[in-house]
């Protein structure tokens, strides 16, 4: 599979795009277009002692494990952009599932310390629902299995493949959004890995977009096949702000030139204008943005702008670059 460039050269790049280098004008705009794809079914059902969302068509090309990030459950499969990129899967063919991890603590996260199913139990866990749906007849033991996740999602998707490939599961790739390497799964000779498609934020203050990708450039290095994507920060636009329900073309216009400005939260082209003075955005950002934004709509709002700030938020602008990228997995090893 094709190698992407090395990411300091990557993140240099974006350097010289980010809204501190140009000039509004000059800077693009986070566009996200209204999807013309229905929201992905689900069957909700408990499997295993868990409950899970699903969709395996018969005939499913593969099967993707869906990972959920800290704090979330198997309803994140709900959340837009997660439905957004279901949604492409399941049109290319593809069938999923979607967990919650053991920990139902306040944190809920995900195990991401062991590969050993005897030593994990979200990876014994995982090898059991896949015994469980081929045991239904959803899937056969021929099945490709693909994983994808965000944050610690994310670093369980890159655990579980490696895991599930140790145990002689048809793993093909996997899809991290903004999610680490576990030191876990980086024992072994880096060429095992399956393939592996990245995306990183600049500005993400939970999961440094730096510091993984260095881990990934070294794995590369090793023989892995890892396509990296770093994520500059963008200005907000009227057609970012398209996916925040219920609100009119007009609103999205009056919430860039009027509201977003009297807030304090973005200039009149979209600039970001808060916590200027930080170098990434963390929780602590996030929390402040959200008591500057308006009423029922301020998580969505919130959502569009993170991502717009290239931060810690899942997204969907990759959608058709993950199908394309597990496709070409298949091929390459049906």
């Amino acid at each position: 599979m094709r190698r992407a460039p090395a990411l300091a050269a990557a993140v240099a790049a974006l350097a010289l795009s980010a809204p501190g280098a140009a000039t509004a004008a000059e800077t693009p705009c986070q566009v996200d277009a209204v999807s013309t794809l229905p929201a992905p079914p689900a069957t909700s059902e408990a499997v295993e002692g868990r409950p899970t969302l699903r969709y395996v068509p018969k005939g499913a090309k593969g099967i993707v494990y869906f990972f959920h990030g800290s704090g979330g459950s198997e309803a994140f499969a709900r959340r837009t952009h997660s439905q957004r990129v279901l949604s492409e899967l399941i049109r290319a063919g593809y069938g999923y599932l979607s967990a919650p991890s053991l920990d139902r603590t306040d944190v809920r996260r995900w195990n991401v310390a062991s590969i050993d199913p005897a030593a994990n139990p979200d990876v014994a866990y995982m090898l059991a629902v896949h015994k469980a749906l081929i045991a239904k007849g959803e899937i056969a033991a021929t099945t490709p299995v693909f994983t994808t996740g965000m944050s610690n999602g994310g670093a369980f998707a890159n655990l579980f493949a490696t895991a599930a490939r140790a145990q002689g599961l048809p793993v093909r790739a996997v899809a991290d959004y903004m999610g680490p390497f576990p030191a876990a799964m980086r024992q072994g000779d880096p060429k095992d890995l399956p393939p592996t498609l990245l995306i990183l934020s600049q500005n993400d203050g939970l999961v440094s977009a730096e510091q993984t990708g260095r881990v990934a450039e070294r794995l590369k290095a090793g023989g892995a096949d890892i396509e990296v994507h770093v994520n500059a920060e963008k200005r907000a636009c009227a057609a970012t702000f398209t996916l925040v329900p219920g609100m009119s073309a007009g609103q999205r216009e009056t919430l860039v030139k009027t509201t977003l400005p009297a807030a304090g939260v973005a200039d009149a082209n979209g600039v970001r204008a808060i916590f200027r003075d930080r170098p990434a955005i963390g929780r602590e950002e996030m929390a402040e943005l959200a008591t500057k934004l308006p009423g029922a709509e301020g998580r969505a709002i919130q959502e569009a702008l993170i991502v717009a700030w290239a931060g810690h938020q899942m997204r969907s602008d990759y959608a058709k670059r993950q199908v394309e990228f597990f496709d070409r997995a298949l091929r390459a090893r049906p």
